[in-house]
């Protein structure tokens, strides 16, 4: 069933209200086939995103279907449907319209394979996979966008991620706070048990930050044994009791692997985001020179 703006479930469309477009062999969708929609034009934390449409899938800025950070869409931009063995796309009273391989839709269209949807500077490609195909799809983007050592996000991402975020604060004038962090001891860890047990030791750390900023923030594995997390909309008061949740939960982990157990500590520089500050790598050197300081009071410190 076709979906409006507000999220509520809209009247069935009439037929004559429905693109027609000739009917191919690849228009239809066998049912053990999906559709696919992946990212391929946009913002760069938005490339190569993926999603799979078993029913709908909403598209926009804020949305739990497929979520885009690209300012031009609206916050529910376009819906994508299955109904039978067809798929369809729908435009939700953007601001900004829908274009379909080039047309502006005004009504409810049929998607076929290889088909483009572009909103704003977003364009998503259509697809119909098999369940080959699809987990194809997802690990290709995992590999592109994720580190393969701690389960954070790659840093290119990441970086994108938070160029977005200060562009953001820019614009709103809401807080973001960065972290910056540094594992205390690690050269120590693989000399006397080797290097193993100390990248093992660094993918715990990554998942445990990894678990304490998620639903909040963003994180990843900066290079080496260093972290960075950001926290959109929290002030550095707030960041700096984050960063004490993490620095106690490391300091609480023992590290085990191949039958030998280890301690380790990380110590933390805070910094948010302030006007004048250029780029996001102002606030991540800001969070840099309090890790700096943090290691100068002793390490395994939260400083800001």
């Amino acid at each position: 069933m076709p979906w409006d703006d507000s999220g509520r479930s809209a009247p069935k469309t009439l037929a004559t209200d429905t693109l027609r477009i000739p009917k191919t062999a690849t228009d239809t969708v066998h049912p053990a086939e999906r559709g696919s929609l992946l990212v391929i034009a946009g913002k760069p934390a938005d490339l190569g995103v993926h999603i799979l449409v078993d029913d709908h899938v909403v598209i926009g800025r804020e949305t739990k279907g497929l979520q885009l950070r690209d300012a031009r869409c609206s916050r529910r931009h376009v819906v994508v449907e299955r109904r039978e063995d067809r798929y369809y796309v729908r435009d939700l009273g953007s601001m900004n319209g829908t274009r379909l391989n080039g047309r502006v839709i005004e009504r409810e269209s049929h998607l076929g394979d290889g088909d483009k949807v572009q909103l704003g500077e977003t364009v998503i490609k259509f697809t119909i996979v098999d369940d080959t195909e699809a987990d194809y799809l997802k690990r290709m983007r995992r590999m592109a966008g994720t580190d393969a050592l701690t389960g954070l996000h790659a840093k290119h991402l990441f970086d994108a991620m938070l160029s977005d975020a200060v562009r953001s604060a820019r614009e709103t004038g809401l807080p973001l706070s960065v972290m910056m962090m540094d594992m205390d001891g690690l050269k120590a860890i693989n000399d006397a048990h080797g290097h193993n047990l100390g990248a093992h030791t660094i993918g715990e750390v990554g998942r445990t930050i990894g678990r304490i900023v998620q639903g909040r923030g963003e994180a990843c594995r900066f290079g080496g044994d260093e972290f960075c997390a950001m926290l959109p909309g929290v002030p550095e008061t707030g960041a700096l009791d984050y960063a004490e949740r993490i620095r106690t939960a490391v300091q609480a982990t023992h590290f085990t692997r191949d039958g030998v157990t280890v301690r380790a500590t990380i110590s933390i520089g805070v910094a948010s985001w302030a006007p004048g500050m250029d780029g996001f790598d102002a606030v991540v050197a800001a969070a840099d020179r309090a890790l700096y300081r943090a290691k100068e009071k002793g390490r395994n410190i939260c400083s800001s």
